[in-house]
């Protein structure tokens, strides 16, 4: 029998047993009416164990241990760093959003709210030559040409957003 039909026999039971205590005696209302409850519980719950999945029926992003996630994020990171010494336009594609989300972040500023302001602390906080290869606006996405500052400027950058 399937669930529908389950609930629906159990209300059926509930509605008899209703009727039969309603006209003899109102005392064993309750009592009648809790057992056809707890065999549609013991049915639900018995249904829901049978349909638990399994171990490899569980989506894959599952967390499946710590090694595994720190294998991710190790190539997550390599991946991130090979940007840094490719073109401009992987740069601003991959690395330039994180920088500035993460600036944004440490500073307590959004960008759209106050543009000069997130300006002049980044320009301050990096300097003239690495602000322009965090700052949002300064975004090239097309430029194949031109190469990305590299590991060494990536570095610097991150070092000065963890002194923040």
């Amino acid at each position: 029998m399937n669930r529908t039909g389950a609930v629906v026999s159990a209300v059926l039971a509930v509605v008899a047993f209703e009727a039969v205590t309603v006209a003899n005696a109102r005392g064993a209302l309750l009592a009648l009416t809790g057992i056809p409850l707890l065999f549609l519980m013991i049915h639900l719950i018995w249904t829901l164990r049978e349909r638990a999945p399994t171990p490899e029926e569980l989506p894959g992003d599952i967390d499946n241990g710590p090694a595994e996630m720190l294998q991710r994020w190790q190539a997550r990171a390599q991946m991130l760093a090979d940007r840094a010494d490719g073109s401009r336009a992987d740069w601003d594609r991959h690395l330039r959003p994180l920088l500035a989300k993460e600036f944004e972040l440490s500073a307590g500023q959004r960008v759209a709210k106050n543009r000069k302001a997130i300006e002049a602390a980044g320009r301050h906080q990096f300097g003239t030559e690495l602000w322009r290869w965090v700052d949002p606006a300064n975004s090239a996405l097309r430029d194949q040409t031109t190469p990305a500052p590299g590991r060494a400027a990536l570095d610097e950058i991150l070092r000065r957003l963890q002194r923040m």
